[in-house]
């Protein structure tokens, strides 16, 4: 077999608004119907203590309405710096994380996935990325609470056992870059 590299991008920016709204978007978080993901095996480490992500389809919960359209404005223009028009939000939900949770290794669907962190503070572990070439190269994701991330869902990615006593929250998607900036062809055979 021949690998053919290609160069893929992760990006990192600021959510705008993210001060304004974090009170009420934790607070509508706390009403929303959520579960307990635990599961220790060969080949998942999962401890979740809050998530909603059985209901990642359903874009009309409360806190999704309040968020949704500061992040896809964040996504339209991480859109535009790879090339793409527009994007489309599948699925969302909200992860909490307390002392000794982790999410273990996987991926996602869609063209691509990311984080949004919600309450981030310090000392609590950023995303682990595995570049493809190299199982053994490790990124982690230098981010500051009100930060989002995005990479390409086929990226094998995990969120690091919390290991102080704090409450760290992100929201995690999978969206879908939808259509092509054809401007780029314009200059080129």
């Amino acid at each position: 077999m021949k690998a053919i590299e290609l160069n893929t991008v992760a990006l990192l920016d600021t959510l705008e608004f993210h001060k304004e709204i974090k009170s009420q978007l934790l607070s509508l978080i706390a009403e929303t119907k959520s579960h307990t993901e635990f599961n220790r095996n060969k080949k998942f480490d999962d401890s979740i203590s809050k998530l909603d992500w059985n209901s990642k389809s359903d874009l009309n919960r409360e806190w999704v309405k309040l968020i949704k359209p500061h992040l896809q404005n964040k996504f339209d223009y991480f859109a535009k710096n790879l090339n793409y028009e527009s994007t489309l939000i599948n699925h969302i939900w909200f992860q909490q994380y307390k002392i000794n949770d982790s999410h273990g290794w996987h991926l996602h669907g869609e063209n691509y996935t990311g984080v949004y962190y919600l309450e981030h503070p310090k000392g609590s572990p950023g995303t682990e990325l595995i570049d493809q070439t190299d199982i053994n190269k490790r990124i982690i994701v230098d981010a500051n609470e009100g930060d989002v991330v995005i990479f390409p869902s086929f990226i094998i990615h995990r969120a690091p056992r919390v290991n102080t006593n704090i409450r760290k929250t992100i929201i995690s998607f999978n969206i879908e870059f939808n259509s092509i900036n054809h401007d780029i062809f314009k200059n080129t055979n």
